[in-house]
């Protein structure tokens, strides 16, 4: 008597097995958006040098969501871990450039404003000599020793002298930065303890690698106020590690025509 230790197979497993039929996997589905969302978030990285790169950011964390979405399959989807640490790092670089990049903008503003109602007292005041001063980056600014009244009117002769060798040779002479002097000379006429204000918010922004700001300060809140737009330069000195602003341009504020870019 013989005892089987194996069951028997049927007539109709054979049949199946014979006939290529296979038991039913449950394979884990791939979700490449996880993998999109890892990239997408390594390249927000940059946000912390140009704001703009928040837009990987953004994206990575769409990217990821949409790789986090509920599946049929009993298995976890490939990817998924992917798109969480995407998800966690883009957030990550997104809120530390921003909130970089407001930090900054309320700083060097506050400061670019301070600096642009001091530059006005000094030009309301008189005092254009130190205003022009202030016009000038370090570098290029008269040393201490030096007698600034003296200097400045040698500068201003050599200037008539050679708009009167223009005037003979029949060709017009414009003096550099003429429209500049011409405003801030002006501003003598406005007390010292004028009250400006911003008429809108200062404008921090970079131009060729150049950290600049725009103060728009104006005389009352009226739509027809005079209105000055202050450009300034913020410099950090190379040798002492030190940083101050300088006024780059001082014109009366006039609405732009056409785009200041073009994308």
């Amino acid at each position: 008597m013989t005892t089987e230790t194996t069951p028997p197979r049927t007539l109709g497993a054979v049949m199946s097995s014979e006939a290529g039929y296979e038991a039913e996997v449950d394979d884990s589905p791939l979700r490449i958006s996880g993998f999109i969302a890892l990239l997408l978030s390594l390249l927000s990285g940059f946000t912390i040098v140009a704001i703009p790169m928040v837009g990987f950011a953004i994206a990575a964390v769409l990217c990821g969501m949409f790789a986090l979405r509920k599946s049929d399959s009993q298995s976890l989807p490939v990817g998924t871990t992917a798109a969480r640490i995407g998800i966690l790092v883009a957030v990550l670089f997104g809120t530390w450039g921003v909130g970089r990049y407001a930090f900054k903008r309320d700083t060097l503003g506050s400061q670019a404003e301070y600096f642009a109602r001091q530059f006005l007292r000094v030009a309301s005041s008189g005092n254009e000599i130190y205003a022009k001063e202030l016009q000038k980056s370090y570098v290029n600014r008269y040393l201490v020793t030096m007698p600034l009244e003296e200097t400045y009117e040698l500068e201003r002769l050599r200037i008539e002298r050679q708009m009167r060798e223009a005037q003979e040779r029949g060709e017009e002479f414009s003096p550099p930065g003429a429209e500049d002097d011409t405003t801030v000379t002006d501003l003598v006429k406005y007390p010292v303890d004028q009250e400006w204000v911003l008429f809108r918010p200062v404008r921090i922004f970079n131009h060729y690698g150049r950290q600049k700001a725009e103060v728009v300060l104006a005389t009352d809140h009226t739509e027809s106020a005079y209105k000055l737009r202050i450009v300034l330069e913020y410099l950090v000195h190379k040798d002492r590690g030190t940083s101050e602003w300088y006024v780059e341009t001082c014109l009366p504020f006039r609405k732009r025509i056409v785009a200041e870019s073009v994308l």
